[in-house]
């Protein structure tokens, strides 16, 4: 018996773990793109890519754990996520927002589109949205730096869905 349990639990690990693997091309680049621009020296501390598999996973915790269903209809949107944290060892003077002028162009030249750009005291965060082939936001690619690390995170799915589930939720007001 102990041994049928033991066999079905690693046939079934699989598909627990699929999608919970490195990081993509396309973050790589990014990545590599944003430390060049930075300028610096980083120490990768955390890399990590979460599928649709691991996310669904996730939201059944977060169903039977939260009083509010907000979370989990959220992670119904989401297809995959995708963090980088990287720790500054050394580097140049802080990066103000001109410094993002070689980022813009290298996300423009890949369809993203910056709606957030921010820097106050040598901490500095973007954010860039990107649409698919049916003009239907589906990607966000978020850059926050500080005094001390780099986070970089890409979030895929439904965001138009996700967003209106927040303002449908929390009663936001948006006048468009």
């Amino acid at each position: 018996m102990r041994t049928k349990t033991l066999f079905t639990s690693l046939l079934f690990l699989p598909l627990f773990l699929n999608g919970c693997i490195g990081i993509n091309e396309e973050f790589s680049e990014i990545r590599d793109e944003v430390i060049k621009n930075f300028g610096g020296e980083y120490k990768s501390e955390v890399q990590f890519s979460v599928g649709s598999v691991g996310i669904s996973v996730s939201s059944w915790f977060v169903d039977a754990a939260a009083e509010e269903d907000i979370a989990a209809d959220i992670l119904d949107d989401v297809s995959s996520v995708q963090v980088g944290i990287y720790k500054k060892l050394r580097g140049t003077t802080s990066p103000d927002i001109n410094t993002l002028r070689e980022i813009e162009n290298k996300m423009s030249e890949s369809g993203w589109k910056s709606i957030v750009r921010s820097s106050d005291r040598g901490e500095l965060t973007a954010v860039y949205v990107r649409k698919n082939r049916a003009e239907t936001l589906d990607r966000m690619f978020v850059i926050s730096l500080d005094g001390d690390e780099l986070v970089l995170v890409d979030v895929e799915g439904d965001l138009k869905e996700a967003i209106a589930t927040v303002i449908r939720e929390k009663g936001m007001k948006i006048n468009m």
